[in-house]
């Protein structure tokens, strides 16, 4: 049977995702046979050959398997080691990431986790923000190079969509986005579809060179789990890794303020379209406030 379709993530256990791609049964033998190695591998006959698909173990669990990294002494020293502007927002991403931690808690849920804790890659999120230009600009900045970086075990996305948000408010907004956590959460409808292109061209940026063997195998969808379709026809995928690593980081940041524009002018804040940024220091003094209010409750 001639598939057309091949998944990111394993389609019987999504815990393992595509690690690499080749033409030759033969190629991941020794993975398979390495007791180190925690790996499956899928045959996928395609119309013009059969690809081998490598797929890995990732991390998993719950918010709580991390929850004495987030207390121990490495933690001060990480922050301590940041500039001013990386660890007033590393803060306040653990702040935010206890907070939804909270949430479920209450809702009877556990926070899943699908990678390690890694606080210490914002001040290379912070490093490619460009402070210059639009309140919206600065706010797609932050939310991209956040999500890039994805330092949360989880939830990256409505971590970035929340600092832009406090962006806009540190600017002078005057609204908020509904809950992402109820069924009433009423921007869902074109908000989602933001969110899914973002983990379209995340994925593409991460695996271009793999899925331009497979598109030259015939293969035209790659299936992430939670059934999001990477069609492979509408990316450009044959450059250098290297290349592809900043075409889609460029690609990412101007996807992202393009929500973030949205978000103003629904939000009733569309002269924040073309209002000049809020500077780094006040920002980050907001911020500070903010931490200070949490730290409070």
């Amino acid at each position: 049977m001639v598939h057309r379709i091949v998944h990111q993530h394993h389609p019987h256990d999504i815990q393992y995702s595509l690690e690499d791609v080749a033409t030759e049964a033969s190629a991941f033998v020794d993975d398979l046979t390495d007791d180190l190695e925690d790996c499956k591998v899928i045959g996928y006959p395609l119309p013009a050959g059969e690809a081998w698909v490598l797929y890995s173990r990732g991390t998993s669990g719950t918010a709580e398997d991390i929850s004495a990294s987030l207390a121990a002494d490495e933690m001060g020293d990480t922050l301590s080691e940041m500039d001013s502007t990386s660890r007033v927002i590393a803060i306040w991403l653990l702040n935010f990431f206890a907070e939804m931690q909270t949430e479920e808690r209450e809702l009877g849920n556990s926070l899943s986790i699908y990678k390690e804790l890694e606080i210490e890659r914002v001040p290379e999120a912070v490093n490619q923000i460009d402070w210059d230009g639009s309140v919206t600009d600065v706010a797609g900045r932050l939310m991209s190079n956040l999500v890039l970086r994805h330092s949360l075990p989880n939830a990256n996305h409505r971590t970035g969509i929340t600092m832009a948000q406090a962006y806009l408010e540190a600017a002078g907004a005057n609204f908020e986005m509904p809950s992402t956590t109820t069924e009433e959460y009423e921007w869902r409808a074109w908000v989602r579809p933001y969110i899914l292109e973002s983990k379209r061209i995340l994925t593409v940026r991460r695996h271009n060179l793999y899925f331009n063997t497979l598109a030259e195998l015939g293969c035209e969808v790659v299936r992430r789990k939670h059934d999001i379709d990477i069609p492979l026809t509408e990316y450009d995928l044959d450059m250098h890794h290297h290349e592809a690593w900043t075409v889609y980081a460029q690609m990412h940041e101007e996807h992202c303020i393009g929500l973030v524009e949205d978000i103003a002018a629904r939000g009733g804040s569309s002269e924040l379209i073309d209002r000049a940024a809020l500077s780094e220091q006040d920002f980050v003094e907001f911020l500070q406030n903010e931490n200070a209010d949490g730290n409070e409750k």
